[in-house]
This record gives C-alpha cells, sequence and structure tokens, in this order.
C-alpha cells in the first residue's frame, strides 16, 4: 500500500494532497529497510519501536532460558537482544539524552538479570566489566568510524564526494592528511547526522589509525585505541 509523508520542520500542519489512482494516505512515519523515518527527521520513535522490541525478546529469554548460567544469558542477550539495539546504528545514533539512556536502560536490565542482582547491588559499569560488555554507546561510536573509513577509502557504495569533502590542513602537526570539513548546519537533524557528526571522532584520530592501509587492520587498531 502506497503511503505520502511531508517531511519538514516547518510549523505547517497541512497534510499531503497526493493521488495514484486514489488518494494516498497521509503518515508521520514510515518504515524503510527496518528504519523508522519520521517526517521531522528526528529518531524517538524508532529508537522507542526498537527499545520495546528488544525488551520483549530480553523477557522471553529470560522466561524461556532462565538467568541460571551467566555464560549461556550473555551469549543469548549478545545474539539476539544486542543485534536488535544496533542495526544500521550509524544512521541513527542518537543525540538526546532521553534516547541515550532507553537504549542503554536494556543493556542495563540485561546486565542484572546475567549476573542476578538487584538494583543498588553493582553499578552499570562494574557489571559491564564482569561481563566483559561494551557500552552500546562506545559500540556506536566504533561502528560510525568504521563506516567513515570504508567511505573514505572507496570501499563503501556511498560516493565520498557526495557526502564528505577533506579539509585544507595546513599545520604541519595535524594528526593525520584525511581530515574531513565539518559543514555548518543550522537544524539538529543534520548537525547530528552520520555524515556530519562522525567527523570530529574521524579528524581527532591518530594517523597510524586512519592510514593502517586495510579495513580489518583499522578495525583492530580502532579497538584498541577505544579501548573497547
Amino acid at each position: 500500500m502506497c503511503e505520502a509523508m511531508r517531511i519538514t520542520h516547518s510549523r505547517d500542519k497541512s497534510t499531503t494532497n497526493y493521488k495514484l489512482g486514489t488518494a494516498l494516505k497521509d503518515v508521520k512515519s514510515f518504515k524503510d529497510l527496518g528504519i523508522i523515518i519520521s517526517k521531522d527527521l528526528t529518531w524517538s520513535e524508532h529508537i522507542s519501536t526498537m527499545v520495546n522490541k528488544a525488551n520483549q525478546v530480553l523477557g522471553l529469554i529470560r522466561r524461556s532460558v532462565g538467568t541460571a548460567n551467566t555464560t549461556t544469558f550473555s551469549l543469548l542477550y549478545k545474539t539476539l537482544v544486542r543485534p536488535l539495539l544496533e542495526y544500521a546504528a550509524p544512521v541513527w545514533n542518537p543525540y538526546l539524552v532521553k534516547d541515550i539512556h532507553a537504549i542503554e536502560s536494556v543493556q542495563r536490565r540485561a546486565s542484572r538479570l546475567a549476573l542476578r542482582q538487584k538494583r543498588g547491588d553493582m553499578s552499570y559499569e562494574e557489571r559491564c566489566d564482569t561481563l566483559h560488555w561494551l557500552s552500546l554507546s562506545s559500540r556506536r561510536t566504533y561502528s560510525s568510524l568504521v563506516e567513515c573509513y570504508k567511505i573514505v577509502f572507496g570501499l563503501s557504495h556511498l560516493d565520498f564526494e557526495e557526502f564528505f569533502q577533506f579539509a585544507k590542513v595546513k599545520s604541519t602537526r595535524a594528526n593525520h592528511s584525511y581530515k574531513l570539513y565539518c559543514k555548518l548546519s543550522r537544524i539538529n537533524c543534520f548537525k547530528y547526522s552520520f555524515f556530519n557528526n562522525v567527523i570530529s571522532y574521524w579528524n581527532n584520530l591518530p594517523s597510524n589509525i586512519v592510514e593502517a592501509g586495510t579495513l580489518e587492520l583499522f578495525k583492530c587498531k580502532l579497538k584498541s585505541f577505544l579501548k573497547l
């Protein structure tokens, strides 16, 4: 079924009036390739839906398998739940605190279940250290930088010149020669988009990581640099 969605930040609430034989239903959001795109280009609806689904799967694991075996529960979490929270993460990587906390709350709950603890027994950071889990925020930074590397060095189907441009580096003390130019932005949907938000992380990487030579070596050095 075809639908129509008007993408705008305007306060104008008028609806679309498109027809394809019959009038198309006007919607405020639409799911495409597993990602919910909202008319104002924010990601809160997608994140809320994703978090709810991840919590449902986590609850199913708790009811069907239980938490008696920490290793088994941890493996099931990383196999069945965490991928739901990381699918296409560079696209919707949140900047709102409420969205960041909502995503991390799933892993907070999972870590308590895995170690059979109650609230307050251990801090979230201590539980992650015990389980050898990384914060989901750190993992999103890693995946975004990997995607950036692939675009910069022509390993992606995305055209570098369509989304990025190299900065004019004049200083001889620059950490690497592949620095990207950060465009000015007036609206949050671009300011915090992947193509703008990843630049500060990329530009601050040491040259031995950016100029690793291969994607696999880049990943290895990046994990060490980010202490993943």
